[in-house]
C-alpha cells in the first residue's frame, strides 16, 4: 500500500487513511464569507452541512489550537494575493477534520472589516474536478431546459425507462415504469396492432442494446397526457444510443421528438408564456399547474413534497424609501439566489409583487429542508449586506401529504405559516406543526367568529394560558408540571421544555423533540452561572458562543441539543438552586414581543417554585 503523510508539528497523519475513512459527510468543496471576528456568513449548502451547529462559533473558535497561528498568518498575508492552507476544523460530528482551505479578500468592506471569501475541501485533488464538473452540469442542464423536446433512457440492468423533460434545470418525469410494463400494458390494450407493432420495434432495439437507433411510433392514446390528441398528433421520433459502463453496456439515452407537421400539445408551463417576465421564475399559473400535475402524480408514487410561500419583509417601504428601480433589483436578485440555491430540487413561482412560492421536490428530510432554507435566506441577507437597507424574507412551509392533499390545502397551511413567521418577527421560516401551530380550519373559524386579527395564539388567549395554569399549578403541584409544560410550549410556540432538580440538577421532566438532550444542568450550581440570572431568576440567551468562554462544555451541550435560544427559570433554597425550568428553542433564536417575554417569565418562574417545592 502506498502512504502518504504529511508532518506538521511532529503531528504525523497517514493522509490515504484520514481520506478512506467512512465516518459521515465528506464536503467535497464548499464555500463562505467571513466578517468582523471570523465569523461565517453567506456559506452554501455544503459548507452548512459540513460544520454542523459549530457554524456558529468563530473560525478562531473551531480551528485547532496547533493551526491558529498558520490561519492567521495567512490572514497577514491576504494583502498580497490569495493564500493556501491545511487546518485542522472541528466540524459537525465535533471532531477534527483536515481541511485544505482558500482565502482571498473579495472587496467588500463591512464594519471597517475587508470581508474573506474562503473556500474548502476535504478531497483536496478533486476540488477544481468538482467545480468544473459542477459548472458544466448546470449549464448542460440549462440548455435542456431550453429545448421543447423530451429524453428518455433506458437501463438494461433495471429494465427501467424514463421519460422526461427538463424545467429549471431539473427534470421532470412524465413517464417512468419497466419497459416490460408498459408492453405488456399496451399489449393487453384495445390499441390498434399497427400501433403495437411499431411500439414492438423500438421494444426490441432497447432490449438488445442497439448501439444506435432512429426508431417512428405512434405514443398509445393513455401514455401521457402531454400528447392527447388524434392519431397523428402521437407519432414521435425515438432517437438514441447507447452507454458503456467498463466496457459493458448498460444505458440507452436519447431524444423524442414530434414529427414535422404534427401538433404537439404542452401543458402551459411548458410554453414559453409561463415565465414572469420581471425574475425569471415560473408566473402565477405556471407554478399553480405545476404544482397541480406534480401532487396528483406523488399520489401514485408516494413522494414527499414541500409547498413553501415566501414574502420580501417590509417590501413596500423599501419600494416608497428606495425607489421602484432598487425594488425590482431586490425580487431579481432574490429570484436569482432562490432559483439557484434551490438548483435541482424543485421549481420557484412569483405570484406577484413581492409574493414567491417553491414546490420543493427531492428533499427527503425536514433536516435537509432546514438547510437549504438556511442557505437562500442567509444569501439573501448577505446579497445586501453593504447596502443601507436590510432585505430579508418570511417563509411558511406545508408538507404533502400530512398537511393536505390539494395545493389549496397546501396553500392555505402555507399561509398560515408565513403569517406566524411575520407575527414572530420576520425573518424566518416556519415550518408548519399542528401541535405547536392550531389546526387551520379552527383558527379560521375562530377569526370569523370573533374577529381576531392574527391566525395564531392571541395575547388575550396567552393571558387566559397562564392565568389557568397559574390556578392549576397552586392547585395540583408538581403532578401538573408535564401538562403544563406541553400547554405553554404549544401556546408560545417553544420547541421544547425541561424540568431539572436535585442536587445532580437531573433532568426529571421533558417534553418536546430534544435531539441529544441534556440530562444534567451541573452547572448550574457554579457560582458564576448563577450570576447571569437576573434579581427575579431569569437567564434568557441567544447567543450559545457566548457560554463558550467560561463554560466550554455547558456551551458545546447546548449546540449539541440545537439550542439557538432558551429561557432558563432558577427557583433557589437555602442559598442553593432547588430546581431549574427550561424553555428551549430549536435551530433558530426567535425575537419575543414585550407581552410574550412578560407572560413567559411569569409562568416560567412559577414553575420553577413549584419545581422545587
Amino acid at each position: 500500500m502506498l502512504y502518504c503523510y504529511i508532518e506538521k508539528d511532529k503531528n504525523i497523519v497517514n493522509i490515504t487513511e484520514y481520506k478512506n475513512r467512512g465516518d459521515g459527510y465528506k464536503c467535497y468543496y464548499g464555500k463562505a464569507t467571513l466578517k468582523k471576528g471570523y465569523s461565517f456568513v453567506d456559506g452554501d449548502e455544503p459548507f452548512y452541512a459540513l460544520l454542523g451547529t459549530n457554524s456558529c462559533y468563530s473560525m478562531t473558535e473551531l480551528l485547532h489550537p496547533d493551526d491558529l497561528d498558520d490561519f492567521l498568518g495567512a490572514i497577514e498575508m491576504l494583502g498580497k494575493g490569495t493564500q493556501y492552507l491545511t487546518a485542522r476544523i472541528r466540524c459537525y460530528d465535533q471532531q477534527y477534520h483536515y481541511l485544505y482551505l482558500e482565502m482571498r479578500r473579495n472587496g467588500r468592506n463591512i464594519d471597517g472589516f475587508d470581508t474573506i471569501d474562503m473556500e474548502l475541501s476535504e478531497f483536496m485533488e478533486l476540488k477544481d474536478r468538482y467545480a468544473i464538473y459542477m459548472h458544466l452540469i448546470r449549464k448542460y442542464r440549462e440548455f435542456l431546459g431550453l429545448l421543447s423536446q423530451c429524453y428518455f433512457e433506458y437501463s438494461l440492468e433495471t429494465d427501467e425507462i424514463n421519460i422526461y423533460h427538463y424545467i429549471n434545470v431539473r427534470s421532470i418525469p412524465i413517464i417512468k415504469c419497466p419497459l416490460e410494463k408498459a408492453r405488456n400494458e399496451l399489449l393487453a390494450s384495445d390499441e390498434p396492432d399497427s400501433l403495437k407493432t411499431q411500439f414492438e420495434v423500438l421494444y426490441e432495439v432497447l432490449k438488445h442494446g442497439k448501439d444506435q437507433f432512429d426508431v417512428t411510433i405512434t405514443l398509445p392514446s393513455y401514455f401521457d397526457g402531454t400528447v392527447q390528441g388524434s392519431k397523428e398528433d402521437r407519432r414521435r421520433r425515438f432517437k438514441g444510443r447507447m452507454m458503456y459502463k467498463d466496457g459493458v453496456r448498460y444505458l440507452s439515452v436519447g431524444i423524442i421528438t414530434a414529427l414535422e407537421g404534427t401538433e404537439e400539445r404542452k401543458s402551459y408551463y411548458l410554453t414559453e408564456s409561463a415565465y414572469d417576465p420581471g425574475t425569471g421564475l415560473f408566473n402565477k399559473r405556471a407554478i399553480n399547474e405545476y404544482t397541480i400535475e406534480r401532487i396528483r402524480d406523488c399520489q401514485n408514487t408516494h413522494e414527499g413534497l414541500y409547498l413553501a410561500i415566501i414574502d420580501v419583509d417590509d417590501f413596500k417601504t423599501i419600494n416608497d424609501t428606495y425607489g421602484h428601480m432598487f425594488g425590482d433589483e431586490v425580487l431579481s436578485r432574490v429570484s436569482e439566489i432562490i432559483r439557484s440555491d434551490l438548483n435541482a430540487r424543485g421549481v420557484a413561482g412569483r405570484f406577484g409583487g413581492d409574493e414567491f412560492m417553491v414546490l420543493f421536490e427531492n428533499v427527503k428530510s425536514e433536516q435537509e429542508l432546514r438547510l437549504i432554507l438556511k442557505t437562500i435566506t442567509k444569501n439573501i441577507q448577505w446579497a445586501f449586506a453593504d447596502k443601507e437597507v436590510s432585505v430579508t424574507t418570511s417563509w411558511g412551509i406545508a408538507k404533502y401529504p400530512e398537511d393536505g392533499s390539494s395545493l389549496e390545502e397546501l396553500f392555505k397551511i402555507a399561509d398560515k405559516a408565513l403569517y406566524i413567521a411575520k407575527a414572530k418577527g420576520k425573518n424566518r421560516y416556519i415550518i408548519y406543526d399542528e401541535r405547536k401551530h392550531g389546526n387551520i380550519v379552527t383558527d379560521r373559524e375562530i377569526q370569523q367568529n370573533s374577529g381576531i386579527r392574527s391566525t395564531i395564539v392571541s395575547d388575550s388567549r396567552k393571558a387566559q394560558i397562564v392565568q389557568e395554569l397559574t390556578l392549576k399549578l397552586h392547585k395540583e403541584g408538581a403532578g401538573a408540571l408535564k401538562s403544563a409544560l406541553e400547554t405553554v410550549c404549544a401556546g408560545f410556540d417553544i420547541d421544547g421544555a425541561a424540568v431539572y432538580t436535585g442536587d445532580d440538577m437531573h433532568r426529571s421532566i421533558s417534553v418536546g423533540k430534544y435531539v441529544n438532550p441534556i440530562q444534567n444542568l451541573t452547572w448550574a450550581m457554579d457560582k458564576k452561572y448563577q450570576e447571569l440570572f437576573d434579581e427575579q431568576g431569569v437567564y434568557m440567551e441567544s447567543t450559545m458562543s457566548r457560554l463558550k468562554d467560561s463554560y466550554k462544555e455547558a456551551g458545546r451541550m447546548y449546540v449539541s441539543q440545537e439550542n439557538g435560544k432558551f429561557v432558563q427559570f432558577m427557583a433557589v433554597r437555602e442559598g442553593r438552586p432547588a430546581a431549574v425550568v427550561a424553555f428551549d428553542f430549536f435551530n433558530r433564536s426567535p425575537k419575543l414581543g414585550g407581552t410574550d417575554t412578560g407572560m413567559i417569565r411569569i409562568i416560567g418562574a412559577f414553575m420553577a417554585e413549584v419545581a422545587a417545592e
